[in-house]
């Protein structure tokens, strides 16, 4: 029997917290979901989570911030329909004659493993005004205090608009982070049907995103307060999705920034598990060849960089083209 988005919702809380396989069996029988013990951890096995106990102390991990954020679109002037270029002439202008350029509508984060969701939104006045200020206040102090970010598409889309509205605001730049793509690994990494994170979530049987119209936009550029609340469970529910996408892709992320250099010890690069086991292969570099271990909590594959296993020395080397 297929599990529902409900049924998701719940287990899914064993990636995030403390909760043992048995705790959410009894939260699903309280929810009135006819689930095993057995089925759950199958269920658990296939999506290839983990809990956070696989890290000694949680406390111990780098600040690791999921986001994201939803735009407005902008007014123009076009003569026809179809793919053209707009010139920026051609944004429309307000009673003022100021243009009206996109702003930010809502944003939506949570810490990685924690349950509760932060979130801001614009007032009724504030999106009329097309005044973001105040929730770009508040989504910088995250996005500041954070040592790697998360973002679908972030990279292009969630980071550089951010940027774009802080420098506009007269802003500060955050201090420096490491950026996770999900989108860029997606693309990299595999060869799926489509990369758009609403695809991807129910390719896996994730919590899904919710269903939208282009009217919601309209509607919260209008100033509508129930449009705008709407708009802001949706953004939270991106949130919730995205991070169950990121833990299910980790373990094929190449270049993960090294959670073992921000935690000052010896642990897995990808999750900071001290779980880890040597295998019996090897991954070999022009010049050495290096032990492949693996992490029991994540199940991400790395080497050591100091443990090479090389016997003689190599002083002949390929041409890099």
């Amino acid at each position: 029997m297929k599990w529902t988005k409900a049924e998701m919702n719940i287990i899914s809380q064993y990636t995030r917290t403390m909760k043992s396989v048995k705790d959410i069996c009894f939260e699903l029988d309280a929810s009135g979901f006819m689930r095993t013990y057995k089925s759950v951890t199958r269920k658990i096995e296939s999506m290839g989570w983990s809990r956070p106990t696989d890290v000694t102390n949680t406390g111990l991990l780098p600040r690791i911030l999921i986001f994201d954020i939803e735009t407005t679109p902008m007014p123009v002037w076009v003569w026809d329909f179809g793919k053209q270029y707009v010139p920026h002439t051609n944004i429309v202008r307000d009673k003022s004659g100021g243009q009206k350029f996109w702003y930010v509508l809502s944003w939506a984060a949570k810490w990685l493993y924690d349950e509760n969701i932060l979130s801001d939104v614009l007032t009724p006045e504030e999106a009329v005004a097309r005044d973001d200020k105040r929730i770009l206040d508040s989504v910088w102090k995250l996005i500041d205090e954070a040592d790697i970010v998360i973002a679908h598409n972030g990279d292009r889309f969630d980071i550089r608009k951010l940027n774009a509205r802080f420098i506009l605001n007269d802003m500060n730049p955050p201090s420096p982070y490491k950026s996770i793509d999900t989108l860029k690994i997606a693309r990299k990494e595999f060869a799926f049907s489509s990369n758009k994170q609403d695809f991807l979530t129910k390719t896996f049987g994730l919590s899904e995103k919710l269903k939208t119209e282009f009217q919601l936009w309209i509607d919260c550029m209008n100033g509508n307060k129930e449009r705008l609340a709407e708009m802001l469970k949706y953004n939270k529910g991106d949130v919730v999705g995205l991070e169950q996408l990121y833990l299910k892709l980790r373990p094929y992320i190449k270049n993960h920034p090294n959670l073992g250099v921000l935690m000052d010890t010896s642990v897995c690069p990808s999750c900071g598990s001290k779980n880890i086991k040597p295998s019996d292969a090897t991954y070999f570099t022009s010049s050495n060849e290096f032990p492949v271990y693996r992490c029991g909590g994540c199940h991400s594959p790395f080497i050591r960089s100091k443990s090479s296993i090389s016997t003689g020395s190599t002083e002949l080397r390929s041409i890099a083209r």
